[in-house]
């Protein structure tokens, strides 16, 4: 009799991905049929790249295997996969699951943000008291990510695995006679799962090691694109061996040996550094074999390297070992990559009902929609509880505003009242100050208009006899202190632009005396008169005289420049008035 049903298998790696149908026979027995694989092509340094390869990678294998739609499992491994044993003490099975979920909370960085599951296993000997627990866990962006592309293809996906626990399974199933302490390395792309089972004892650990490093490491010796370097490794790639061994003729195998085995040897020393841990905190013994598996165990010479390094026999998994074909499977493709499939069959295992690890990670995900449900009566009683302690003190207040209303009506009349008439009175203002404004303009313009006639009748008066004013011009402005023209400025007083100019004319000659006084007099009388301030004799002819004595010229040229301020007399008249006193 079947004891599961059938079920859709997606095995998703760094840089290969794999799909299979997994259904049971008469006896029970899982069966293996569509197993089909698709390299996704992408460099595992460019982790923007993978998420559009695997979008079309999935749907591409699962309409190539003609899958038809079902629930399906998802197994999902590389460097983010977190996991880690812990000890809690025997009690209540709800007490135990409060506790582990606590040390999550502790040991999952960003728990809230995490896929995570757990699973209680006995004790080690002699640690009486207390049980272990395999804690596991990965980011829910990863995971959302490959349901999303699982659904796009038509996979109805209900589980998610971890690549180490699916190991332990197919392990569990396909060697149940090893009793022994065995060292299962499942070498990926970009991770490498050491897993050590010791009878009912198991410890896990994730190290960012794998194929694609000795890819990487190739790529930059050869000066080779990531997937150039992929093909030569495949191609030509194995590992040195080490020791008296002859290195290869080909000086460019050569080199790729050396860097595969320098990157095996940094994995040996992490295999090292895990069994120590596991001996040291699980009581556990050193391992006496070894069982390779994954895409990266297929370089050549991998098991001869971990051999001569553990010092104990080193053979590749089985993970078809005692589970069976299907007729559309061809055994001669399949020996090629056998030790690939060990995680992809672990994850098929999970379905069986004997399996030792049960973990689904959608656990996490599925026990809080669950937990949001159950709640949700009490969430809403209790809101309906808030609400309606909220509601009692508005009612008092809409009651007591009212009241307050009733009593403040006569009030806020008389204060609108006085709004209004304190709005005309502004309004009255304001007309007030454009008619002020007017009357300045008015007043401005008008003192405009008479400042040239009252600068002709200036020139008139201050004329002397044998003087012609015969040119006037404006030349400019010079900026001023306001109250400078005719009074002391006060410090930091604003500066205002004055215009200046210019007078020329003719002046009879008589004498130099004669000369040099009809000039400054003029000069002066200026100044003196208010409307022009600063003035300054800019030129004055020097009449030529002749050997006799005589003069050559009858009237010779003066020219003048002066500052003319708007309404100087006014200011000159104020300046005059302390010295009436």
């Amino acid at each position: 009799m079947a004891s599961f049903l059938r079920r859709l298998i997606l095995d998703v790696g760094a840089n290969e991905i794999r799909v299979a149908e997994v259904v049971p026979d008469k006896s029970g027995v899982p069966v293996f049929s569509q197993l089909r694989s698709l390299a996704l092509g992408v460099d595992p340094t460019k982790p923007a790249e993978f998420f559009p390869a695997l979008l079309q990678g999935v749907e591409t294998l699962v309409k190539g295997a003609g899958l038809k739609p079902g629930p399906a499992t998802i197994c999902l491994g590389g460097p983010s996969v977190f996991t880690r044993v812990i000890k809690v003490p025997v009690s209540d099975p709800t007490q135990v699951g409060q506790m582990v979920g606590f040390e999550a909370q502790q040991a999952i960085p960003a728990i809230e943000e995490a896929c995570w599951d757990f699973q209680i296993f006995p004790a080690s000997e002699g640690a009486t008291g207390e049980l272990e627990a395999l804690i596991v866990a990965m980011k829910r962006d990863s995971v959302d990510e490959v349901m999303a592309a699982a659904s796009k293809a038509g996979l109805r996906t209900d589980m998610v695995e971890l690549a180490p626990t699916a190991l332990i399974n197919a392990f569990r199933y396909n060697y149940p006679e090893m009793t022994t302490c065995t060292l299962l390395l499942e070498i990926g792309a970009r991770s490498t799962n050491i897993v050590i089972v010791e009878g009912k004892k198991m410890f896990c650990r994730v190290v960012p090691l794998g194929g694609a490093t000795v890819t990487q490491a190739i790529a930059a010796d050869l000066q080779e694109s990531f997937a150039g370097a992929e093909v030569l490794k495949k191609a030509k790639g194995f590992v040195h061996p080490g020791g008296s061994y002859e290195d290869p003729a080909d000086e460019q195998t050569s080199r790729m040996s050396k860097l595969a085995r320098g990157v095996m040897t940094r994995l040996h020393t992490e295999v090292e550094r895990s069994v120590t841990f596991y001996r040291s905190q699980q009581a556990g013994s050193r391992p006496a074999q070894v069982l390779l598996a994954g895409g990266g165990a297929c370089l050549g010479l991998t098991e001869l390297f971990f051999r001569e390094k553990l010092k104990v026999p080193v053979e590749f998994f089985q993970p078809f070992r005692r589970a069976a074909l299907g007729p559309g499977v061809v055994p001669a493709e399949l020996a090629k990559t056998f030790p690939s499939w060990a995680i992809l069959v672990g994850a098929a295992l999970r379905s069986l009902p004997d399996s030792p690890c049960r973990i689904n990670i959608l656990g996490s995900v599925q026990k809080a929609a669950v937990a949001k449900t159950k709640d949700r009566p009490a969430i809403i009683a209790a809101g309906v509880g808030v609400g309606l302690l909220l509601l009692l003190p508005g009612l008092h207040g809409f009651w007591q505003s009212g009241r307050i209303q009733g009593l403040l009506s006569p009030q806020v009349a008389e204060v609108e009242e006085a709004e209004a008439a304190l709005a005309k009175v502004d309004a009255e203002q304001k007309k007030g100050v454009e008619i002020l404004g007017l009357a300045d303009k008015a007043l401005g313009l008008e003192a405009e208009r008479m400042r040239w006639p009252i600068l002709l009748a200036e020139l008139r008066a201050k004329s002397l006899p044998g003087m012609w004013v015969t040119q006037i011009a404006l030349a400019g402005s010079e900026a001023v202190s306001e109250g400078e023209a005719g009074a002391v400025a006060k410090p930091g007083a604003p500066k205002i632009a004055v215009p200046v100019l210019e007078l020329g004319g003719f002046f009879e000659t008589k004498s130099e005396e004669a000369d040099s006084k009809v000039v400054e007099d003029f000069r002066v009388a200026l100044e003196q008169g208010g409307v022009l301030q600063k003035v300054e004799t800019t030129q004055r002819d020097t009449p030529e005289r002749s050997a006799d004595g005589k003069t050559e010229q009858v009237a010779l040229k003066f020219r003048m420049r002066a500052e003319w301020p708007v309404g100087g007399v006014i200011k000159v008249e104020a300046a005059k008035k302390p010295e009436a006193k």
